[in-house]
């Protein structure tokens, strides 16, 4: 199935940049627990489990940063490795499989170009070409509207930044180096949160992106900085107080993507993982490795982890 001229492993990155952006930009107006001075790595401890680690992340790192000292010191007598998506399950037979059930999942009954109208496929193209993107949306591809929209909030450049130098990509490098185990906590399960989006809603988000697109850009980069200097506070209270990253969007939608992203995308998938990671932690120390804005606020990681019995502490180096 021709659906857009990518191939399967930039299609992957590209899912996690979307989740990436949608958590740390749409996540708005509800309570963090107040760890958000504590930094992007976590100490994880349960007596009688073997050491564990939380580490916030991001997609998109300094183009040729190394892993800094620090990670590497936790992953070095770790077992395993924790993580959102492994580009790795992306290959092989059980790659095939993944890619068959996504092409389904991302497919339409009529072309994208019926379902979005040949100006805003150009307009999607034209920022696409803008940003320096080798992707394209084919007008008589059969994707859902909403893939064309994850492809042109996501497939842009930052100077100096890019995602094979991303923290999580460092990561799984230093970990398949070492051997480690490396343990998705998923593949496909978000995707049924992006197909309860009402079509209509997807639409009048494209045109409001659109519209936006400079301010949508100037927001991440002012957060990637906060993330580099290692300012947790800066960032967490960057997101707490994006109120208008929303607002361009219609009244009439606001409600629903703050709902949408904060039980969805948010809350929903940090419940989902906890047996997950108590698991992987009790088979051995273990280094957990997701995006950032997955560890804070009442319903983070840090809070559910210490729900569950755990002691969870800022590391100091």
């Amino acid at each position: 199935m021709q659906m857009m001229r990518m191939k399967w492993g930039q299609l992957h990155k590209q899912w996690l940049m979307w989740l990436w952006l949608c958590v740390s930009v749409l996540c708005v107006g509800h309570a963090w627990a107040g760890d958000e001075s504590g930094g992007f790595v976590w100490r994880v401890e349960k007596t009688g489990q073997p050491q564990a680690y939380l580490v916030g992340t991001v997609h998109l790192g300094k183009k040729g940063s190394s892993l800094s000292p620090t990670l590497q010191g936790l992953l070095k007598p770790s077992r395993t490795l924790v993580v959102e998506s492994n580009e790795a399950d992306w290959e092989g037979a059980k790659g095939l499989v993944l890619q068959r059930q996504m092409a389904v999942m991302m497919a339409a009954d009529v072309p994208i170009q019926q379902s979005l109208g040949t100006k805003r496929v150009a307009a999607i193209n034209q920022l696409l070409a803008k940003n320096g993107s080798s992707v394209r949306v084919q007008g008589d591809a059969k994707m859902a509207p909403w893939m064309a929209w994850m492809l042109m909030v996501t497939d842009y450049s930052m100077p100096g930044y890019d995602m094979a130098s991303g923290i999580d990509v460092l990561m799984l490098q230093a970990a398949q180096k070492q051997k480690m185990r490396v343990v998705a906590l998923e593949t496909l399960e978000p995707m049924q949160a992006f197909k309860r989006i009402p079509k209509a809603v997807v639409l009048r988000g494209i045109d409001a992106d659109l519209a936006n697109e400079a301010k949508s850009q100037r927001e991440q980069w002012q957060m990637l900085q906060h993330y580099h200097q290692g300012n947790s506070k800066a960032l967490v209270a960057k997101v707490m107080d994006a109120e208008d990253s929303v607002s361009h969007y219609p009244k009439q939608d606001r409600l629903f993507w703050r709902q949408w992203m904060f039980g969805d995308l948010l809350q929903q998938r940090n419940v989902a993982w906890m047996p997950k990671l108590e698991r992987q932690i009790k088979q051995g120390p273990t280094v957990i490795a997701v995006g950032a804005a997955h560890l804070y606020g009442g319903s983070g990681l840090i809070v559910l982890l210490r729900e569950w019995g755990y002691k969870v502490t800022p590391y100091r180096t």
